[in-house]
């Protein structure tokens, strides 16, 4: 048994006649394909399941098998009430989940599972694995514990998940466990090759020309290199959501002399969007913890409301000093 609370979360699922599962603001790759994945197996175990988000879905994932079928919904006008249980993935706080600063928690029963430390534990049950690469990692060993068939399309979604939060296998936290299960999820149907075409394979010209930007203004400190873009300049270029995550795993981590990278943008007015990508195994989620973020060793992030950009960015940037001047 992997998980000591896996048969109490099957048990939920097999009572509860209709299921919400989440995928968390801004989604990624780990987000989409974990709920599309959860939302399979609900549906072979015989339960009713919807998938919700409070985002747009990004191109790049269409190609999972139900991505099409997510609703996009407004959480401060949802109706959970026709709902038994809303199932949490891959979001360390509500406000992951809502996209909204405050809101409350649906009047249902609930259950988180997670990857993040940072996790807050704010469902009715609560199965965070910080050890784990991806909330796909985790669900794998949650679905071997029910023993259930992982089809070729779940396996698909599952290592969708996994590759994209690993950075295709490149991040510090990948062991033989990861890989033997990537195999495993190989063997059972998934395309590395069609996922990984996806995910880097296949760009909107709009978001190069953005990466371009971020290049642009890319600098350099003792220790770490830093983008910002402005509300302004983000709507020129199309205000492409998902743009600044690419370029934190692409152009973050990779500069030579430098412990991590951070890139920056305000997304609106006053609200700064902050991801962090550690170079040598650097502790990025320790920067991101003293803005009000959080995350892993390796990836980590964080949102600033309620302070102009320039204001925003210079507390990022004072974070960021102090915890290399710690190292």
């Amino acid at each position: 048994m992997n998980y000591k609370d896996s048969p109490i979360i099957l048990s939920e699922i097999k009572k509860a006649p209709k299921i919400l599962v989440n995928c968390h603001r801004g989604p990624d790759s780990d987000s989409i394909g974990s709920a599309l994945a959860m939302a399979k197996v609900i549906q072979k175990i015989g339960g009713q399941v919807t998938v919700i988000c409070p985002s747009d879905i990004p191109s790049d994932l269409m190609f999972l098998p139900g991505a099409d079928e997510i609703i996009r919904v407004n959480y401060t006008s949802f109706d959970f009430s026709s709902y038994d249980l809303f199932m949490i993935l891959d979001s360390s706080t509500y406000s992951m989940v809502t996209g909204l600063k405050d809101s409350d928690k649906p009047g249902i029963r609930s259950i988180v599972i997670d990857h993040h430390f940072s996790n807050e534990k704010f469902g009715d049950i609560n199965l965070v694995d910080s050890e784990v690469t991806s909330t796909g990692e985790l669900l794998y060993g949650l679905f071997i514990d029910w023993d259930v068939t992982i089809s070729g399309d779940t396996a698909n979604c599952l290592l969708t998940g996994i590759i994209g939060d690993t950075g295709t296998f490149q991040y510090q936290n990948v062991g033989e466990k990861t890989l033997r299960i990537a195999a495993d999820l190989i063997e059972k149907g998934a395309n590395k090759d069609e996922i990984v075409f996806n995910l880097y394979r296949n760009i909107e010209f709009r978001e190069v020309k953005m990466w371009g930007k971020f290049i642009e203004r890319m600098m350099i400190e003792d220790g770490f290199v830093w983008s910002a873009i402005p509300l302004p300049i983000y709507r020129d270029l199309g205000e492409y959501t998902y743009a600044k995550e690419d370029v934190a795993n692409f152009f973050a981590p990779i500069v030579k002399g430098t412990e991590f990278g951070i890139v920056m943008v305000e997304v609106s007015e006053n609200v700064l969007s902050v991801s962090f990508r550690s170079r040598t195994g650097f502790d990025v989620a320790k920067v991101a913890a003293e803005i009000g973020g959080g995350g892993h060793k390796a990836a980590a992030g964080a949102r600033i409301e309620g302070l102009p950009f320039q204001e925003a960015v210079n507390e990022v940037l004072k974070a960021a000093r102090k915890h290399v001047q710690k190292d």
